[in-house]
């Protein structure tokens, strides 16, 4: 479990590399439209759909805010629950936000054919809108699939709840 649990950090890893890229294009390019603008009047042609198109090549950096426990949590009931509470609050959690990121694999390869049928294309750039439906779609994929192995691995570690014991534990001493 461990050496898939690694594998798929590699992924992540990866994939936020991606996503801290498309970041800095977003940006880059937001700044320099904002200044070409305002003291050249020629803003950049496309600008708006870069940025779009960056966003959503942004989405796979979900995958890594799970697997890295980057991701927002507020403990304030569950965490005063046992093991096995958490495990079961888990369980209802995860498997919802894997089913939900099922939903949106299958609705972004529904509207990449649609899009790949209708050969459509961004308005000002002339590129195919379907490779972003694709990155969206299989970093979806990937997120469920991540979502599910991280639920297995929370059952398999016995450990994974004890930092939230010793850290409440802590914090009422304070």
């Amino acid at each position: 479990m461990k050496a898939i649990m690694r594998v798929l950090n590699a992924i992540a890893t990866v994939l936020e590399v991606i996503a801290i890229i498309a970041l800095l294009v977003m940006i880059f390019i937001t700044l320099a439209d904002v200044f070409l603008r305002l003291f050249f009047t020629r803003p950049i042609t496309g600008a708006v759909e870069i940025t779009r198109m960056m966003m959503v090549t942004m989405s796979p950096a979900f995958v890594g805010a799970l697997l890295k426990h980057r991701h927002v949590s507020v403990g304030l009931v569950v965490d005063r629950f046992g093991r096995k509470g958490q495990l079961v609050f888990d369980l209802f959690g995860y498997l919802l936000s894997a089913g939900l990121c099922v939903v949106c694999c299958y609705q972004g390869f529904v509207e990449l054919f649609k899009k790949m049928a209708q050969k459509q294309v961004y308005t000002m750039l002339k590129i195919p809108t379907w490779p972003f439906y694709l990155i969206f779609a299989v970093s979806m994929g990937i997120f469920a699939i991540c979502i599910v192995f991280q639920l297995i691995y929370n059952f398999y570690d016995k450990s994974v709840y004890a930092e939230n014991a010793s850290a409440q534990g802590g914090g009422d001493q304070a």
